[in-house]
């Protein structure tokens, strides 16, 4: 087990807007350990906090009525003229969500994905697989030889077209083929199927394969002097799926959450090069 240490008190800040107390601790968990975080919960309104000091926000799960018109303009300020990063991480109150509603907000003018005016939710229940391009890219350059990662849902949004796709998702698919008397592990080890046993136990044959899909998983591009990210999927449960526990090594975060040690990579890699510290513009 390897314990990550928060970082140092000249870190950059980042303000981590949504979820609620508790929900978020494998993200805040990761965020803490290369900037100084500041919370305000889904269910708070930012209330004319200053922005004016933060290199990155994080929007996971935050209605977009929680923010004013001078709030987003403020954040988007921050971003286009004074090189901030932004992401939004999908979630049922991000991006189309019914509890998100950001279509036509000034915050989704600056995303590098269209909003859909409609609830955009996605369940995937048998899995969508994250898939990295083959071009590298400082934002995940750890993923970018790893074996990937599965998410059981993700916001439906359109990449635009100056957008870089940088993860794609593919959706396993599982076909039942014609059904066929077969002898199962278990019957073999139990005696059935066997001359005086309890007869050959049916299953079901199917085949299985991944069919690439339209919405993309991550996002970038430049806005203004800032970068700009939109994550499809979540990072926390129950959209996250197998992400969180993402790599062999396991990670236990300041928050006191356990992770695996890709997840926290694949964020931290993305999170730094938004905001600036790491990697060529896109």
């Amino acid at each position: 087990m390897i314990a990550a240490e928060p970082a140092a008190h000249s870190a950059p800040r980042a303000l981590f807007l949504g979820e609620g107390p508790t929900s978020a601790r494998y993200l805040e968990g990761v965020l803490q350990t290369a900037f100084n975080v500041t919370r305000v919960f889904g269910s708070e309104p930012l209330g004319g906090q200053a922005v004016d000091d933060y290199a990155l926000f994080v929007l996971s799960d935050y209605p977009a009525h929680q923010l004013t018109r001078e709030e987003q303009e403020l954040i988007v300020r921050r971003v286009e003229r004074d090189g901030a990063g932004m992401l939004m991480i999908g979630g049922w109150a991000s991006f189309g969500g019914p509890r998100g509603s950001y279509h036509g907000t000034r915050v989704a003018e600056i995303l590098p994905v269209e909003v859909a005016p409609e609830d955009d939710r996605h369940n995937t229940p048998l899995g969508t697989v994250l898939i990295a391009r083959r071009e590298p890219h400082p934002a995940i350059r750890t993923i970018h030889s790893q074996e990937p990662a599965v998410v059981v849902g993700f916001n439906r949004v359109a990449a635009r077209p100056e957008a870089i796709v940088l993860v794609h998702g593919y959706a396993l698919q599982v076909q039942r083929e014609r059904a066929q008397p077969h002898l199962t592990l278990a019957a073999t080890l139990t005696g059935q199927g066997q001359r005086g046993g309890r007869g050959h136990l049916l299953r079901m044959p199917v085949r299985a394969g991944l069919e690439r899909l339209s919405t993309p998983m991550l996002s970038v591009w430049d806005w203004g002097r800032g970068r700009v990210g939109a994550f499809a999927p979540d990072v926390s449960p129950h959209w996250a799926g197998g992400i969180i526990d993402w790599g062999a090594r396991r990670v236990k975060l300041p928050t006191g959450a356990e992770i695996g040690h890709l997840y926290g990579a694949f964020l931290l890699d993305l999170c730094q090069w938004l905001s600036g510290r790491t990697g060529a513009r896109a």
